[in-house]
């Protein structure tokens, strides 16, 4: 959206600096809800902890969930250190009891992307859903860039 300053265009959305994603010309809406989310989130994690949780389906059938306990390396508005939950339905963890028992003494650090990232807020409490998690395998030098200058500075 621009708006006319001295008969000059001033821009004052800018889009996100993250790499242009093919997303579904069917939910147009969606998409553009979605960009504000991936500000505050950022698109890459690490681990802090992951498990497995059962739950009942909309058909009442019971079901497994991964849900991974997370910081964020580039989020644009939160400052680094903020945790967040995001949970995974109809998939297991991908830790097992010794990555988590490694990433807690700090002998491991795995970083992860989510596809499909998705935002809920109900009766003053709010969560994060995906549709999958991936592995990334970065180098210690890949990922102190990407910390580097790319979080808000609370």
């Amino acid at each position: 959206m621009a708006q006319t300053n001295n008969n000059q265009s001033v821009q004052t959305i800018k889009e996100s600096s993250f790499a242009a994603s093919v997303l579904p010309k069917a939910t147009p809406i969606a998409n553009v809800l979605q960009k504000p989310l991936k500000l505050a989130t950022g698109s890459i994690f690490k681990v802090l902890s992951g498990t497995n949780e059962d739950v009942k389906d909309s058909n009442g059938d019971n079901t497994v969930r991964a849900c991974y306990r997370v910081q964020s390396l580039n989020s644009k508005l939160l400052p680094l250190s903020t945790e967040f939950e995001i949970k995974v339905k109809g998939q297991t963890c991908i830790l097992k009891e010794e990555d988590n028992v490694e990433i807690m003494f700090n002998s491991k650090m795995i970083i992860v992307a989510f596809d499909n990232l998705s935002h809920w807020a109900f009766n003053g409490r709010e969560g994060l859903n995906a549709t999958g998690v991936r592995v990334l395998n970065l180098s210690n030098e890949q990922i102190m860039h990407i910390v580097g200058g790319n979080h808000a500075h609370n």
